[in-house]
């Protein structure tokens, strides 16, 4: 029924009791940026704090190099296909404020990472701005949302086990795709931190002001 329709739409992401939360976890990320980004402004190459975890993690998997071509889900391509399937799935149930959700945290992030922060905070190696990470902070938001979405009022009718393995294993693709980058010799430890913090932020803030606007209309059509 039409109502019913209404309802399913209008279902915010985060629940009231979730929102302080969030803007406390928001505050972190936030701090986390502006530490690193004031430590590493205008840094070359990496830094100490980079160097034994870098090392660490190269002499543990640098001879598994296939762990790079994990990092390929932080790229524009399949992380847009990964966010329309989302989106499609989210649409589908009509949960329409879910399915925005990825739309827009996702490339907002890429835009913030690549065209404010790097060249703010200049970190470079090789030429190349570092800091924060691009791929992670992509895979990040686009994990964030993913928790959101499965976690939140608008989740989809599963059982709790099978969302909350969905949600680990959407949470597990950061760290993994973090490894790959330092592996792959693309980052350092420190990118990939501000990548994290980047992402996150973009997916709670985007939740937020997806739950700020009013209800999204559904269409006129019965609840499956």
């Amino acid at each position: 029924m039409l109502v019913r329709a209404s309802q399913a739409a209008g279902r915010p992401l985060l629940s009231p009791t979730a929102r302080r939360p969030v803007l406390a976890i928001i505050a972190a990320c936030a701090a986390v940026l502006a530490v690193l980004g004031s430590l590493l402004a205008g840094y070359t190459g990496p830094s100490p704090a980079d160097r034994p975890v870098d090392d660490r993690i190269f002499a543990l998997l640098g001879t598994h190099p296939g762990i790079v071509t994990v990092t390929d889900i932080g790229t524009p391509l399949w992380g847009g296909i990964a966010c329309l399937a989302i989106a499609a799935a989210c649409a589908a149930r009509r949960r329409y404020r879910a399915a925005l959700l990825p739309l827009i945290a996702v490339p907002a992030g890429s835009i913030l990472t690549d065209h404010v922060l790097k060249p703010l905070i200049n970190r470079t190696a090789s030429g190349s701005l570092m800091f924060p990470s691009g791929h992670t902070t992509v895979t990040c938001a686009m994990s964030v949302s993913v928790v959101i979405i499965l976690a939140g009022p608008a989740r989809p009718p599963l059982p709790a086990g099978a969302r909350l393995a969905a949600c680990a294993a959407a949470l597990a693709l950061v760290p993994v795709v973090a490894v790959g980058l330092i592996v792959g010799h693309y980052h350092f430890f420190t990118d990939t931190i501000g990548g994290t913090a980047t992402g996150t932020a973009v997916a709670l803030l985007t939740a937020l002001a997806l739950d700020a606007l009013p209800g999204i209309s559904a269409p006129v059509a019965e609840l499956p």
